[in-house]
């Protein structure tokens, strides 16, 4: 059985420090930012989520994409 891939929708996550914990872990907290083109590339992806730490005051950990996509029988 053959399955087809299909892009459906892709978002960018950007993970934020937003503080520490009493035993001095990082607390973070997700940014999500949908409507991401499924078809951008991810060197526009990360660009963008340059683009977007740097009017952020908090520092970003981590940068996602989150890719969804549909499953076809071919």
């Amino acid at each position: 059985m053959a399955i087809n891939k299909s892009a459906v929708a892709a978002s960018l996550r950007l993970t934020v420090q937003t503080g520490t914990n009493s035993k001095g872990e990082p607390l973070v907290q997700n940014r999500d930012y949908k409507g991401l083109k499924p078809g951008a590339t991810d060197g526009n992806v990360f660009t963008t989520a340059q683009a977007l730490a740097s009017l952020m005051s908090l520092p970003v950990n981590r940068v996602s994409r989150i890719d969804q996509n549909a499953l076809v029988d071919a």
